[in-house]
């Protein structure tokens, strides 16, 4: 049975990767998309998530989340690495459908599952937090968070040398998550920078040449143009949706985690405890990728949802 699932999500290059690949999974059952203000401000995350819903041919509902972080007014969105739209400059067709307000909409979507919901958050957390605080009970029902974010071992940071870019955009959100007793799983830099993934990873998808295809292809050639010498780059959010797809993917430890939220100099700092003596393990952190799994499930799965887009699968 399809394990149910919410995407939290501010799309952003590696979210329309993530988005798609459980587009293409028979492993999940993609419940609702709820966007949030992270990669570009909202009415571009909100936007892109239907229109990808759109493209994908996705019938559940998409949800308008928060335009900002809880309480931090200091923070920017990396439309150096995105682009001004979020897809790097990659126009979709604007969506028509209505957008729901978001936290009440993944309430609803826990709520009124058979069976127990995974929610998939890969942008900040600012949704979840927002969540669990207007609705607590509602919250402790979610059987896993699933979260792009954070860090540890030798990779931290990449928006600070100590902060990952969503657990920096609104550290207080994630605190939050992490301080209220439910299952997390953590996929962070120092899985997510093993992850790296380009053309030459994806020769069936390239080859099939339809809508996914096309785009996924301005997608590395943007990154590419502007970021690094390679068309290589890190999945970050395909990989944590890969995780739910396919746990074996990942090896995880379970270890306490915290936020720092209010140092000057650690600010969205995920304080993972390897020593043991912080706090009870609260956490599954994701410390070392099966890469070579991972193409293969990306190229075989976004390979088979272009052709069953374009007609060609008989």
């Amino acid at each position: 049975m399809p394990r149910p699932i919410i995407i939290d999500t501010d799309p952003g290059i590696d979210d329309a990767l993530a988005i798609m690949l459980a587009a293409a999974s028979p492993e999940v059952k993609i419940l609702g998309i709820v966007a949030v203000a992270g990669n570009v401000g909202l009415e571009h995350t909100a936007a892109n998530a239907a229109s990808l819903a759109d493209l994908l041919r996705l019938t559940c509902p998409v949800g308008r989340g928060a335009s900002g972080p809880l309480w931090r007014r200091d923070t920017s969105s990396a439309t150096e690495v995105h682009g001004t739209n979020g897809l790097g400059g990659y126009q979709l067709p604007t969506s028509t459908r209505p957008l729901e307000a978001g936290i009440p909409l993944c309430a609803r979507l826990i709520e009124t599952s058979p069976e127990p919901v995974t929610v998939v958050a890969i942008g900040p957390l600012t949704n979840i937090a927002l969540l669990i605080n207007q609705h607590p009970e509602t919250a402790r029902k979610v059987e896993r968070f699933v979260i792009m974010g954070g860090g540890t071992l030798d990779v931290l940071g990449n928006t600070t040398p100590a902060a990952e870019f969503n657990i920096y955009y609104d550290p207080d959100a994630a605190a939050c998550l992490f301080n209220f007793g439910v299952p997390i799983t953590m996929v962070g830099l120092n899985a997510t920078h093993q992850a790296l993934v380009g053309s030459a990873h994806l020769p069936r998808l390239l080859a099939s040449g339809g809508p996914v295809a096309k785009m996924v292809a301005h997608l590395i050639a943007s990154y590419h143009e502007n970021h690094q010498p390679s068309d290589e780059s890190a999945q970050h959010d395909s990989l944590a949706l890969a995780a739910v797809v396919d746990p074996s993917i990942l090896t995880t430890s379970h270890l306490h985690v915290d936020v720092e939220n209010i140092g000057r100099l650690t600010a969205g700092m995920t304080v993972v405890d390897h020593l043991g003596r912080t706090g009870k393990p609260n956490c599954d952190v994701a410390i070392d990728v099966n890469v070579t799994q991972f193409r293969e499930l990306l190229d075989s799965r976004l390979s088979q949802l272009d052709i069953s887009l374009t007609g060609q699968g008989g």
